[in-house]
């Protein structure tokens, strides 16, 4: 095989295998949460909407959704660990295009901006981390202060 054929076939493999991946991530539903309670810029979330009861099986959610009435765009409220979350607002830094989240990363459809659960710059052209919330939780709710 030529230098030149090895070239085109490596790339092709490689953006074949990217795709293929962000494919299946995107195949994964999305917990978009409507039972949450507004009250005085504080979002009030069960814990329990982080657990899925799927064929007999308990699943654990990376992230779920919320969109607040008073916001332009939605919040991705990351578990990072048992007693770690994390709230950011998905509206991408660099153009403020609405980011589409995945288990461990959001993507600016846009520009390619990336972000990881923490909301912090992964990859370019976004300079600056994500807008988050102070997040805090007690044995049965998570509270995100807007």
């Amino acid at each position: 095989m030529n230098r030149r054929k090895f070239i085109k076939s490596t790339c092709l493999t490689c953006a074949t295998s990217v795709g293929a991946l962000w494919l299946l991530q995107a195949c994964k539903s999305t917990k978009h949460v409507t039972n949450f309670q507004y009250n005085q810029n504080k979002i009030t979330i069960q814990k329990s909407e982080f657990v899925t009861i799927k064929n007999d099986k308990t699943i654990q959610r990376k992230f779920i959704i919320v969109k607040p009435e008073n916001l332009p765009f939605p919040i991705a409220i990351y578990k990072l660990n048992d007693n770690d979350y994390k709230a950011s607002l998905l509206q991408c830094s660099h153009q403020g295009c609405e980011l589409s989240p995945y288990e461990t990363t959001m993507v600016c459809p846009c520009h390619g901006a990336e972000f990881n659960a923490k909301g912090e710059v992964t990859q370019g052209p976004a300079e600056t981390g994500l807008k988050t919330f102070t997040t805090t939780y007690d044995n049965d709710n998570i509270y995100i202060q807007l």
